[in-house]
């Protein structure tokens, strides 16, 4: 009886192949399973019109998934980078010419040519906004459709978009000094607010949807004066006014449906508003005559890049709780353009290097970075977008404080 021979190892070239058979047969079986699971929630739910839409986002959040790369570092073919946001699932890239969709392991899945002269996105978790600034052109989509264009009747502005995406879109005005209108998820008009006292800049909306926050900017006295506007999306009424002097607004964050992060060129502020008391100041973070660059707000902590306004001397990298209460505030040696929260880190982009700190604010590695890079965003961890490539910066494991 002869010796069973062992099994050959296979070679690296067999390796490859095999792997890509069993990823492609994967990818078909689960590519039955959306498929299959669609036609279950069209049947159960009588989903018409523009109301495919929800299923819709199902659907291209799902495929996203089944786009198999070979994973980061990928090489892109932006023309004329301009943004990149997180949008779920996936990961917008916009440039001069289109808008990108990338999967976790670094494939295209969609990609929408806009035809855009001055494109901006604003994303929530299954859908972006891309908008024409100082144009009417404005359209919502996900990873997989267009599933919206509207034509403003005055200039965007601004436009965001919330979780439940409800959009909220700033205009200028033929008879108003500006217009913010509200659209439902199928981009039905809720309301249009328009403003005969101040020039609305910004809008924001909470995560729900329940209220707006409109940054305008009137002049009193020869000097420009910012006042936030609390709006009320059920029946678009102004609810409150917050004034902040001369103080210019940034940008705001909704922690609440009746709570709100607004920071200003010198100081962070959260706005708590009720019937009973109006809107009123909860508490105040100074950035102590420093300029803030850059924000994040993820798990309950908010944090900041706070420089100079020359550019030297180095950052302050500032964390707080959601009440503005300072945790930890450590200087990081380099002009830091951006700050995000990612798997328990904070990644600072310095001018050669992305620096790593723990949550607690304490330093833990940096690495550096080419000199063409354009943003770092949180993407199942933190994604470096270069004007050509894009690649993910490893967690560094952090030692044990003695």
């Amino acid at each position: 009886m002869s010796e069973q021979q062992p099994p050959r190892r296979l070679t690296r070239k067999e390796l490859m192949r095999r792997n890509k058979r069993i990823a492609k047969r994967r990818q078909q079986r689960l590519t039955v399973i959306v498929v299959a699971l669609t036609a279950f929630m069209v049947y159960i739910t009588g989903l018409f019109s523009t109301s495919i839409a929800y299923l819709g986002d199902f659907v291209s959040s799902a495929m996203v998934y089944l786009q198999f790369g070979d994973g980061f570092p990928v090489e892109t073919e932006n023309q004329t980078y301009l943004q990149s946001e997180k949008m779920g699932s996936a990961l917008c890239v916009l440039d001069g010419q289109k808008l990108s969709f990338y999967s976790p392991t670094g494939d295209v899945a969609h990609s929408y040519y806009h035809s855009m002269q001055n494109p901006v996105i604003s994303t929530s978790s299954k859908r972006v906004a891309i908008y024409n600034a100082n144009d009417t052109s404005l359209k919502i989509a996900n990873a997989g459709n267009i599933l919206f264009s509207q034509e403003m009747q005055n200039d965007i502005i601004h436009a965001s978009i919330a979780d439940n995406n409800f959009v909220a879109v700033t205009t200028k005005s033929q008879s108003y000094n500006g217009e913010v209108k509200v659209f439902d998820s199928k981009m039905q008009e809720r309301f249009t607010w328009k403003s005969a006292k101040a020039f609305p800049l910004q809008s924001f909306l909470s995560s729900k949807a329940h209220m707006l926050a409109v940054n305008c900017i009137s002049a009193k006295d020869g000097k420009a004066v910012c006042e936030v506007y609390i709006i009320d999306t059920a029946t678009g009424e102004e609810k409150f006014v917050y004034s902040n002097g001369e103080n210019i607004m940034l940008s705001a964050e909704f922690i609440k449906e009746d709570s709100v992060v607004v920071f200003f060129a010198d100081k962070a502020v959260c706005i708590n508003f009720s019937a009973e008391t109006g809107a009123e100041t909860a508490a105040e973070y100074s950035y102590n005559g420093r300029n803030l660059q850059s924000y994040d707000m993820k798990n309950s902590q908010i944090v900041m890049a706070l420089g100079s306004y020359d550019g030297t001397g180095g950052t302050d990298i500032a964390i707080t709780d959601l009440s503005l209460a300072e945790n930890f505030r450590t200087v990081c040696p380099q002009n830091v353009k951006k700050v995000i929260i990612a798997s328990q880190r904070i990644y600072a982009l310095g001018e050669e290097n992305v620096f790593q700190y723990t949550t607690e604010g304490v330093y833990v590695a940096q690495q550096e970075v080419k000199n063409n890079i354009k943003n770092i965003v949180e993407y199942n961890g933190c994604v470096a977008v270069y004007s050509d490539s894009m690649e993910k910066i490893e967690k560094v494991k952090a030692e044990k404080q003695s």
